[in-house]
C-alpha cells in the first residue's frame, strides 16, 4: 500500500516535481556560470596586480633618479650662491 501511495503521489505531482527539477538544474547552471565569471575576474585581478607591481617598481626607480637629480641641482645652486657671496 505504501508503494502504491508513493506511486500515486509521484504521478499526481509529476509536473510539480519536473518543474522543481528543471528549476534546480537552472539554478545549478547559473551558479556554475557565476563561478566561471568569478574565476575570470580573479585572473584579471591577478594580472592587474602584476601590472601594478611593475608600475610601482618603475615609479620607485624614477623617484630615486629624480631625487638624485634634485640633490645634484641643489648642490650646484648652493655652490653658485657660495661663489656669488665671495
Amino acid at each position: 500500500a505504501g508503494a502504491a501511495a508513493g506511486s500515486y503521489l509521484v504521478t499526481k505531482n509529476r509536473q510539480t516535481i519536473t518543474d522543481e527539477v528543471l528549476n534546480t538544474t537552472d539554478r545549478v547552471q547559473a551558479i556554475k556560470d557565476d563561478v566561471d565569471i568569478i574565476q575570470n575576474s580573479l585572473q584579471i585581478i591577478d594580472q592587474q596586480k602584476e601590472l601594478i607591481k611593475e608600475y610601482q617598481e618603475d615609479l620607485t626607480y624614477k623617484f630615486k633618479v629624480l631625487e638624485k637629480d634634485i640633490q645634484t641641482r641643489l648642490a650646484v645652486i648652493k655652490e653658485m650662491q657660495g661663489t656669488e657671496d665671495k
